[in-house]
C-alpha cells in the first residue's frame, strides 16, 4: 500500500509539473490562440481515452435518441473542444489580470445579483458544468464586487487541486470542500453569505432524489433545494455561453419557488425546476455541457 501511495503521489506531482509547464506556454497567447490550443487539448482527450469517449457518445444517444450518428459524433467532438478550451482558459487565469477577466465575460443583468444581495437573505448561485463555469465564478466576484463561497469537489491529485483552488480564490472568492461543508455552510448561511455551486453531476447519496432529466428519472443532489427552502434563500441560475469571439455571455435568472414549502414534495419540485432549466440550456447548446461524466449512473427506468 505504501508503494502504491508513493507511486500515485509521484505520478500526480509529475502531471502537475507538466501542466504548470503548459501554463507557461499559454501565458503569452492571445485569446484566439488560447482557443486553438484548447481545441487541440480537446482532440487529445478525445483520442487518448476510449472509455470517456464511449461514455460521451452513450450519454448523447440517451439524451437525444432522435438524432442520427453524424449529429451525435459532431456534438461529441465539439464537447471535447469545449472541455479543452475550458482547461486552457483555467490555466490562463493563473496569470490573468482583473481587466483581462472582466473583458472576457458579460452578464445579462447588472442589477439582479446586487439587488438580491441587498435583500440581506443570502444568495445561492447555481450553474452546471456548462461553458466555462470556472471563469464565470471568478468573473462574477469581480463584476459584482462581492465574494462568493464555492462548493468544490476536490481533485484526487492534491498538487493540482491546490493549484486550481489558488486560481479560484485569487480575487476574493472562497472554496469549501463538498465532503466537509456542513459546518462552514451553516456559518455562511447565518452570515447571509453568497454561495455558488454546481449540482448537475450524478449524486451517490441515498438521501438524494430522482428527478426527470432528458426523459429519465436520474439521481440528483437535493441539498441546494433543502437549503433554499429551509432558510428562504434566493436562487439565481447562471450559464456562460461562449461567443464567436471567444468571450462569454452569462444568462442570469432568478429561480422562483415562492409557491413551495419546506417539505419533501417542495424539495423535489424545486430540484426538478433547476434540472429542467439546465436541460433547456443543454438542448440549446449541447456542445457546452460536459458529457464525459456518467450522469445516468443511477436511474429509475
Amino acid at each position: 500500500m505504501k508503494i502504491k501511495n508513493f507511486l500515485k503521489i509521484t505520478t500526480d506531482f509529475i502531471i502537475t509539473i507538466l501542466i504548470l509547464f503548459l501554463v507557461l506556454l499559454i501565458k503569452p497567447l492571445n485569446q484566439q490562440l488560447r482557443t486553438k490550443l484548447g481545441k487541440l487539448l480537446g482532440y487529445f482527450m478525445y483520442f487518448v481515452s476510449k472509455k470517456r469517449r464511449d461514455i460521451t457518445l452513450d450519454n448523447l444517444r440517451k439524451a437525444f435518441p432522435d438524432k442520427n450518428d453524424e449529429w451525435v459524433h459532431n456534438v461529441c467532438i465539439r464537447s471535447y473542444e469545449n472541455l479543452g478550451i475550458v482547461f486552457a482558459e483555467i490555466f490562463w487565469l493563473h496569470y490573468a489580470s482583473k481587466e483581462q477577466i472582466s473583458k472576457m465575460v458579460r452578464f445579462s443583468s447588472k442589477s439582479l445579483i446586487p439587488d438580491t444581495i441587498k435583500r440581506q437573505r443570502g444568495l445561492i448561485v447555481m450553474s452546471g458544468h456548462f461553458g466555462n463555469w470556472e471563469l464565470m465564478a471568478l468573473s462574477a466576484g469581480l463584476y459584482f464586487e462581492s465574494s462568493f463561497t464555492i462548493i468544490v469537489k476536490p481533485q484526487s491529485n492534491k498538487f493540482l487541486d491546490r493549484h486550481i483552488n489558488q486560481i479560484r480564490t485569487k480575487y476574493g472568492n472562497k472554496v469549501i470542500d463538498m465532503y466537509n461543508s456542513s459546518f462552514e455552510l451553516i456559518k455562511l448561511i447565518k452570515n447571509k453569505g453568497n454561495l455558488a455551486l454546481l449540482a448537475d453531476q450524478s449524486a451517490t447519496s441515498l438521501k438524494d432524489i430522482y428527478v426527470d432529466f432528458f426523459g429519465r428519472k436520474t439521481l440528483t443532489f437535493d441539498a441546494p433545494a433543502q437549503l433554499a427552502l429551509r432558510f428562504q434563500i434566493p436562487i439565481i441560475l447562471g450559464f456562460a455561453i461562449r461567443q464567436q469571439d471567444g468571450s462569454y455571455f452569462v444568462e442570469l435568472s432568478e429561480l422562483d419557488y415562492s409557491d413551495l414549502t419546506n417539505t419533501s414534495e417542495g424539495i423535489a419540485e424545486l430540484t426538478q425546476r433547476y434540472i429542467k432549466i439546465l436541460e433547456e440550456m443543454i438542448r440549446r447548446y449541447p456542445d457546452h455541457w460536459v458529457w464525459q461524466h456518467r450522469r445516468w449512473k443511477h436511474t429509475i427506468n
